[in-house]
C-alpha cells in the first residue's frame, strides 16, 4: 500500500545525505534540517493516516455488527408479529406492509423505524391483556435499543470516515511536496555538478525508480573492533536502499535493533563493554525486507 510513499521517503533521505556530504548542494535553497522537516512531515502524515485507517476499519466493523443484529431482530420479529395478529385483519394488513428487505445500514434503519412505529400503534394481540412482545427479552424497548445503537454507530462511523478523508488528503499533500522537492533536487544537482566529479557520483547514487523486487540477503564484509569499546561494520545487500543493524550483546539471548532505516553501508558503535558482540544486517527497499545476513562476531576489548 505504501510502496510509492516508502520510495519517495528513501529518495528524500538520500537527497539529505547528499546535502550533508556536499556543503554547496542546497536544492531550492533549503538546508539539510529543512529537508529533514519535509521528510518528518511526510512520516507524520503517514502515521496519522494509518491511525485513521485503523479507526475507520474498526468503526466499519462495529457498524456492520450492529446492522446485522438489527437485521436479525427484524427478521425474527416480523413473522412472530404476523402470527400473533393473524386474527386481527386490520393489524395484520398493516404488518404485511412493513418493509422486509434491507441490505444497507440506511435500509435496516428504515425497516426498524417502520417496525417500531407500527409496534407502538398496535393494540394488544388478540386474546392478550398486555402489549405485543416477540419473546421474553424482545419487547419494543429492547427492539428500539437495537435501533438506537445502530444509529449511534452510523453517526460514529461518519465522524471517523471524515477524519480518514482528511488524513488521506494530508498524506497525499505531504507526498506531493516530497516528490516535488526530490524531483527538483535531482534536476538541480545534475545541473550543478558535471559528470565525473565526486559530487555528481553522490547525486547519481540517489535511487531513480522503485525496486522491482526485495533486496538480496545482506552480507557483512567487515566486522572489527578498531579500538577499546568500539565496533565497526561494513555491509551491503543487492537492491537495498536502506539497512537495519541488529546486535546481540554479551549475555543477551536475542538480537535488538541498534540502527534502523540507515542509508549508509557502515555502522560504528562506541562505549561498548568488553565482550563478544554478534551482529546481523538486513537490507530494505520499497518492496520490503531482504533476508537477514549471516551473523558476524566482534570481540570488543
Amino acid at each position: 500500500m505504501f510502496e510509492q510513499f516508502d520510495f519517495r521517503v528513501t529518495q528524500g533521505r538520500y537527497v539529505k545525505a547528499a546535502m550533508d556530504a556536499i556543503a554547496t548542494f542546497r536544492p531550492d535553497g533549503k538546508t539539510p534540517a529543512e529537508v529533514q522537516a519535509v521528510i518528518d512531515a511526510a512520516l507524520t502524515a503517514r502515521t496519522t493516516f494509518q491511525t485513521a485507517n485503523s479507526a475507520l476499519n474498526l468503526a466499519r466493523g462495529e457498524l456492520e455488527e450492529s446492522r446485522l443484529a438489527a437485521h436479525a431482530a427484524c427478521v425474527q420479529v416480523f413473522p412472530i408479529m404476523k402470527s400473533r395478529y393473524r386474527a386481527d385483519a386490520g393489524s395484520l394488513s398493516a404488518i404485511s406492509r412493513l418493509p422486509i428487505e434491507d441490505k444497507t445500514v440506511a435500509q435496516t434503519i428504515g425497516r426498524m423505524e417502520a417496525t417500531s412505529i407500527l409496534w407502538g400503534q398496535l393494540p394488544n394481540p388478540p386474546g392478550s391483556a398486555t402489549a405485543f412482545k416477540a419473546w421474553d427479552t424482545m419487547d419494543k424497548v429492547a427492539f428500539d435499543a437495537l435501533l438506537t445503537t445502530l444509529k449511534t454507530k452510523q453517526t460514529a462511523f461518519a465522524t471517523v470516515d471524515q477524519d480518514y478523508e482528511i488524513a488521506q488528503g494530508n498524506l497525499h499533500e505531504a507526498l506531493t511536496t516530497l516528490e516535488d522537492f526530490v524531483t527538483a533536487a535531482l534536476i538541480q544537482g545534475r545541473a550543478q555538478f558535471v559528470e565525473g566529479t565526486a559530487e555528481r557520483e553522490v547525486i547519481d547514487a540517489i535511487p531513480q525508480e522503485p525496486a522491482q523486487q526485495p533486496p538480496a540477503q545482506g552480507a557483512i564484509t567487515v566486522a572489527t573492533s578498531p579500538a577499546a569499546g568500539q565496533a565497526h561494520l561494513e555491509y551491503s545487500a543487492a537492491r537495498a536502499t536502506s539497512y537495519e543493524v541488529l546486535q546481540k550483546a554479551p549475555g543477551a539471548t536475542e538480537f535488538s535493533v541498534v540502527a534502523a532505516d540507515v542509508i549508509v553501508t557502515s555502522f560504528d558503535a562506541t562505549g561498548l563493554a568488553p565482550g563478544s558482540y554478534d551482529y546481523q544486517i538486513l537490507g530494505r527497499n520499497s518492496r520490503g525486507d531482504g533476508p537477514v545476513s549471516e551473523t558476524s562476531t566482534v570481540v570488543v576489548l
